[in-house]
This record gives C-alpha cells, structure tokens and sequence, in this order.
C-alpha cells in the first residue's frame, strides 16, 4: 500500500483543516457526471447540506435536448424534493447550478466564454473538481470505452491545468479496475499490455472492426470486460500525466440504492443489483449464478457521496507542489470493506424482508436467490423464458404489445455481464479510507455517514425492493408521458 504520510506531504495548517462544511462553504465546484446515478446525489447532498457558492455542471446535449433542458430533467427527479421544499422552492439553491456544454469528442472541450465564466467565477481559487462522468456498459467495445473513461478525463484534466490554483480533483474510478488481483492496494498498479492504452489505441486505427474483435480477449487478458480495463487505464493515465495535480483516485465497489438520503430504497436505474430483482416486483422467482461464499462489495449511493465529499475535503487539505509537472504518488482510496460484508448465500434471506408479496410470503428467500449450479439458474431462466413467451403470445391475440420476453432476456444478459462478480472474491486494504473517518469529528460523520461496518443491512434490504419498485413505477409513467400525444395549440 501506498504510504499516506508520504501522500500528504505535510498537512496544511490554520487552512479548515478540521472543517469540511468550512472547506465547501462559497467554494466552487465542477462536477462531470452530474446527470447520472452518482452525480444527481453528490449535486442534491451539495445543494443542501453545503453553502457553496456555485456548481458547474459540465453536461453534453444530448437526444436534441440543449444543456439547459437536461439540467431541468435532473431537477424534475425525487431526489431533489426535500430541496424543493424548502423556502422558495429551493430556487435560490437551484439558481446556484450553471450548467456547461461539453464535447468530449473536440479538442476545444467547452467554448471559450464559458472558459472565461470559469475564471471569473475564480474557479481558480476555489475550485473543487468531481469527476464523475463514466460509461459503465460492460460490452462496450474496447475503443468507444477507452474514449469516454480514458481520453475524456484526459481532456478533463487538461482543462483543470489551465485552472492552477484548484485545491482538489477526486476521479471516481471503481473497486475491480484491478480485479484481475485477488488481493487490492490502495496504490495504481502501471502495468498495461501492449505498452499502454495509447499503443492500443493507435494499432487499432489500423485494424478492420473484424480483426479488433479477435484482438479484444488478447487485450484484455484476465479483466472481464472493456469497462474495468478502461478504469484500470484512466488511474495510470493520471499517475504518468497528472499526478502534479491536486488529484486523489476513489474506488467504489458496486453502488446501489440509497441507506437513508434522500430517502431509504431510492434509486434510479436498474444496473446491477437493481435490475435483477424486476422479475421479483412482476412476480416471479429469479435464480441468477454465483460462488455461495462470494464477498458482495456494496455499498449505498448515498455513503458513496459521503465518502466522496470526505475524500475531497482531505485531499484538499495537501500542500501542492509549486511545479505541477513534477511526478508524485496519487493517493488512492479504496471504498471498500473487510467487515459487516453481505455474502451471496444471504441475498436471498435479506432481500424477501422487503418482498412484500404473497409471492414473498411463500418463497421466501428463494424468491432470488444466488445459486452455485449452473443447471439449477438455466432451469429457472428456461422457465422464465417460457412463461414470458406464453404471456406475450397472448398479449398479441388480445392486441396488447409483447414486452415480457425481451424484459426477461434484458435481465438475463445484466446477470450474465455481472457474473463474474459474483463469481469471485477479493480482500483489500484500505487504510485511508480507515484513517479519513477517523479524522472525522463527531458531527461531521453524521452529516457524512459512510462506515458500512456500521451498516443495518437487514434495514438496508426491507426497503430495497420497494425503492425498485418505486422507481419502475416512475419510469413507467415517464415513458407514458413521453409516447401520449402533444396536446394542440
């Protein structure tokens, strides 16, 4: 592991040090990401919790929509409603957040009047750089995955350069970027195949899409897929090329519905863990396949934030050096746990507290459950298969549209592309996640809870499928909306 006392380079003093409200209060923040599963809860818990002065939101127009309508969409969620009700409705809050149109794919990555708003913002000063943005798509090919996780961040922090007096840069990176290791450090592990992502990237430019796909399981050797590799490749693009900046790497393992804010069970997509418990709210039995005694590194959105912010506040607490371009050790956080872990033999018990159903009541925790035999989760998925076939044969006679069995395969190709998680186990250290929450005063852990081995897990699980729930029920109203006809001026 990475020694932190050589990390710190000696702790500034007299700086806030003690304080992370003190360190956000009028600060600026910059957040890529902002739009998605993490980013909406680090925006709402900043809005509320912390003064800042302003929030750049660095966002890409997306499906015809401007950067202004998106950031209304972020806003129209739940998550954001204990804000609206505050007084005003929370617009002098929301009236805080700038939106920022971005490309990526430009060299020039934001226009140069927004460049210029940056500065006279004094983001300089200030400045505190999330960047959240990701592609977690586990069957991305291996270029479009290293443009967004690898080549964008570099752009990213190219941006941040021009701004030298920023006091801190968290990447969130992932727990497994190293999981082809049984055993994880809290330090970037450099090596690369094939001399580093750009060599692949510029052999690629010579190769027909065929011959890149019988080249990808040689790249990517024992790493599962092109999303861990591309994380993997982003923490050694910042150690070789941005480790003069005042930038910290943070690991999150899998991240997932909410412990407690804004409210317990609260979700809003359904990757992971999410997704394969739909089978169970439509009521069916669900077996997906996994080791029995395999660790679930896990933790909710909401303590992923918190620890987020923590990592921020003590990362801005190191002295800088004065040449920027001279190399040093990037402190890593590994946002993970030993203790009060959930093991795949138990899921099934946790999650039947909150399957509120006759279904439920029956089944109990083998209304999902995570099986070691192989024949015993084909015959579940063959039987799921085959009740969805039926259903939606005859959905067709009565002139109802057929969504069952593409549900049901949309489901079985998440499990399968999360499998090997469930598969396999690690053991890490994490002795400066440890040590920042001891740092923490008293009160600044109950506004930045994020110890899961102090977790209630089976308080956690009785809300869990009733936050799926609830968000199925939002984005089956949303799609409602969206195809009912405009009315007519």
């Amino acid at each position: 592991m990475a020694d932190l006392s050589v990390l710190q380079e000696v702790l500034t003093s007299g700086e806030r040090m003690n304080c992370v409200q003190e360190f956000y209060r009028d600060a600026t923040i910059l957040i890529t990401g902002g739009t998605g599963f993490i980013g909406k809860v680090l925006l709402e818990k900043l809005l509320r919790c912390f003064g800042v002065k302003t929030v750049f939101l660095l966002v890409r127009e997306k499906c015809n929509k401007t950067v202004d309508e998106r950031l209304d969409e972020v806003f129209e969620d739940v998550i954001f409603d204990a804000i609206k009700s505050s007084p005003h409705n929370g617009k002098p809050l929301f009236a805080k957040v700038i939106p920022i149109e971005v490309n990526f794919q430009s060299d020039q990555v934001i226009s140069s009047s927004d460049h210029q708003r940056l500065l006279a913002a004094q983001v300089e000063v200030s400045g505190i750089v999330f960047n959240v943005m990701a592609s977690v798509k586990f069957n991305e090919d291996i270029e479009t995955a290293l443009d967004t996780n690898v080549l964008s961040s570099r752009k990213l922090f190219l941006l941040a350069q021009q701004l030298p007096r920023i006091r801190s840069i968290v990447h969130v990176s992932t727990f497994y970027s190293n999981c082809h290791r049984t055993h994880i450090e809290e330090r970037i592990y450099e090596e690369l195949p094939f001399g580093g992502f750009e060599n692949i990237l510029a052999l690629f430019r010579h190769l027909t899409p065929k011959e890149k796909d019988q080249l990808k399981p040689i790249i990517l050797g024992p790493m599962p897929n092109s999303y861990t590799f591309s994380k993997r490749c982003a923490e050694v693009m910042i150690q070789q090329q941005f480790s003069g900046l005042p930038i910290a790497i943070f690991r999150p393992p899998i991240v997932s519905s909410a412990y407690s804010e804004p409210t317990p069970g609260w979700v809003n997509n359904f990757n992971g863990p999410a997704g394969m418990v739909v089978p169970v709210i439509r009521g069916q039995i669900y077996w997906c396949y996994g080791a029995d005694d395999a660790a679930v590194h896990m933790v909710p959105v909401d303590y992923c934030v918190n620890a987020l912010l923590a990592v921020g506040w003590e990362n801005g607490q190191r002295k800088r050096m004065q040449e920027p371009t001279i190399s040093k050790v990037v402190p890593v956080y590994n946002y993970a746990f030993r203790d009060n872990v959930v093991r795949n033999r138990d899921i099934g018990a946790l999650l039947a507290l909150g399957i509120d159903s006759t279904l439920g009541k029956i089944f109990g925790r083998y209304t999902i459950h995570v099986t070691s035999s192989l024949f015993m989760r084909q015959l579940f998925i063959n039987w799921l298969l085959l009740q969805a076939y039926v259903s939606d044969t005859f959905n067709k006679l009565t002139g109802k549209k057929a969504k069952n069995y593409d549900l049901i395969k949309r489901v079985v190709a998440l499990e399968d592309s999360t499998s090997y998680f469930r598969c396999n186990s690690w053991t890490t250290e994490n002795d400066n996640i440890r040590q920042l929450w001891d740092r923490l005063s008293e009160d600044e852990k109950r506004l930045l809870p994020f110890d899961v081995e102090t977790l209630d897990w089976k308080y956690y699980f009785r809300h869990f499928v009733k936050g799926v729930a609830d968000a199925l029920n939002r984005h089956c109203l949303a799609r409602q909306r969206a195809s009912s006809p405009k009315p007519c001026c």
